[in-house]
C-alpha cells in the first residue's frame, strides 16, 4: 500500500469539491436565467461552460481523495491555469495567484508526490 493521504492534499481536494459544487449551481443558474430573459443559447453555453468546469473540479477532488496519479497532473494543469487567469484578473486576482502558486509548491512535495506515485 502507498503512502497515506497528507492532510492538506484532503482539504484542498474537499475545497476543490466545493468549488465544484459552487460552479455547478452557478451554470444552472446562469442557464435558467439566460431561458427567463429570452437569450436561451447565450445561458446555455455560458452555464454548460461553467458547469463543466464544475464537474472538472468534483473529479479532481475524487481523484485527490483516492491519490490517482492522472489526477495529480490534472491538479497541477489547472493550478496553472489558475495562475494564468488570476494574473489576467490583476490585482483583484491576485488571492487567486497566491492560493494556487501555494497549491502548485504543496504539489511538488516529496510526501505528496509519494501519495500520488506510489
Amino acid at each position: 500500500m502507498g503512502a497515506s493521504r497528507p492532510l492538506l492534499i484532503t482539504i484542498i481536494g474537499a475545497l476543490y469539491a466545493l468549488l465544484g459544487i459552487v460552479l455547478l449551481a452557478l451554470g444552472a443558474l446562469a442557464f435558467a436565467g439566460g431561458a427567463a430573459s429570452g437569450e436561451a443559447a447565450v445561458g446555455a453555453a455560458g452555464g454548460g461552460a461553467i458547469a463543466v468546469f464544475g464537474l472538472i473540479y468534483i473529479v479532481i477532488a475524487l481523484g485527490f481523495f483516492k491519490g490517482w496519479k492522472l489526477w495529480w497532473y490534472l491538479g497541477v494543469i489547472f493550478a496553472i491555469l489558475g495562475i494564468i487567469g488570476g494574473l489576467l484578473m490583476f490585482p483583484v486576482g491576485l488571492i487567486t495567484v497566491i492560493i494556487e502558486l501555494i497549491i502548485l509548491w504543496y504539489l511538488f512535495r516529496d510526501n505528496v508526490k509519494a501519495f500520488f506515485f506510489d
